[in-house]
């Protein structure tokens, strides 16, 4: 072969390999969205702005996953295991217990009066992880991280200081675990989605809400009632998941940054979750509302929730049989 042909091929494959390398290098990143039923001012939407930030920094622009709060997208937390599942969105941010219709394992983490602490929450959550994760995989999710919410209370027009005070009390809950406790112990519970929450209060369709004194403080609930009981009932989870089809089509680099987030955006959003507490009650007091903490809830208001509670936890192992009760013995063995 001649040498000016010789040369003239060498330059064309380098010139070649450089385009090839600027083409990658200058390659738009893939774009996903997150799905989420709140705001961004609510906690999930503060822990989705720093971890997708993990997520976007270490994918080195192979990924770019945008926060879409408030249910913009037009999903609340129910509808999210079916659009990610389907792939009418890429990734969600859920409200766990809100799924408890396809499995009733996912109502672990609002079952009454089982993990007091943030650390037992924690502990909880990785004791479950790998059950709740085989149920995405066997649907085509990826399971990430987890947000817990802060501890549920009840805000009503009144303290809950007496166990007259929850009979026939219409109160809104979140899930199928709060329903029966509520109901159990004497109330009247209405099982409302977040988005679906204001006009109930405007409208008196209910008197009292169950929920964190984070989640009172983004519906502005001093326009409502006037009084926030502390009664950490539950600290339930939102988690985050995406769509197995779509994470496979990843590059590796947007597959280990989602991957890598997970232990960095679990210990983010447990500091997180804790500082939110005395924010919110802050907040509530100083827009006129009374905040009456656990301690100064009598013990027979306790007693008969936990009575009322023990009857769902009790149904809820009958409903996962081996799992439920594999993971709270071994919950029971190392909590703190």
């Amino acid at each position: 072969m001649p040498d000016t042909v010789k040369h003239f091929l060498v330059a064309t494959s380098g010139a070649m390999a450089v385009a090839a390398f600027a083409c990658v290098a200058n390659a738009e990143p893939i774009k996903w969205d997150m799905a989420d039923e709140y705001g961004e001012n609510a906690l999930t939407g503060q822990s989705a702005k720093y971890c997708l930030g993990e997520v976007n920094r270490m994918a080195e622009g192979t990924l770019e996953v945008t926060y879409q709060g408030g249910g913009a997208l037009g999903y609340k937390s129910v509808d999210h295991f079916d659009a990610v599942q389907d792939g009418g969105v890429q990734s969600a941010y859920t409200l766990l217990t809100q799924l408890g219709g396809i499995d009733p394992l996912f109502n672990l983490s609002s079952l009454p009066f089982i993990a007091n602490t943030a650390e037992q929450v924690y502990q909880l959550w990785q004791i479950a992880r790998p059950e709740y994760a085989k149920v995405f995989e066997a649907n085509n999710m990826v399971l990430l991280w987890a947000m817990p919410n802060p501890p549920s209370g009840i805000h009503a027009k009144a303290p809950i200081t007496d166990p007259e005070t929850l009979a026939g009390l219409r109160i809104r809950t979140y899930d199928v675990n709060g329903t029966k406790t509520l109901k159990a112990a004497g109330a009247a519970p209405l099982q409302i989605a977040w988005a679906d929450l204001v006009p109930q209060l405007s409208t008196g369709g209910v008197d009292a809400v169950l929920t964190s004194a984070d989640g009172g403080k983004q519906l502005s609930i001093w326009d409502y009632v006037s009084d926030f009981t502390e009664l950490n009932y539950a600290m339930a989870l939102f988690v985050a998941h995406v769509n197995k089809d779509e994470f496979d089509a990843l590059p590796a680099k947007g597959q280990q940054a989602l991957m890598d987030a997970i232990p960095i955006c679990d210990a983010f959003n447990w500091e997180l979750m804790q500082n939110a507490i005395q924010v919110s009650y802050d907040a509530m007091m100083a827009n006129g509302m009374n905040v009456t903490l656990d301690d100064d809830v009598p013990q027979s208001v306790f007693d008969l929730l936990g009575d009322a509670g023990a009857q769902v936890r009790a149904s809820w192992v009958e409903e996962t049989g081996e799992r439920g009760t594999m993971i709270l013995e071994e919950f029971d063995s190392v909590r703190n």
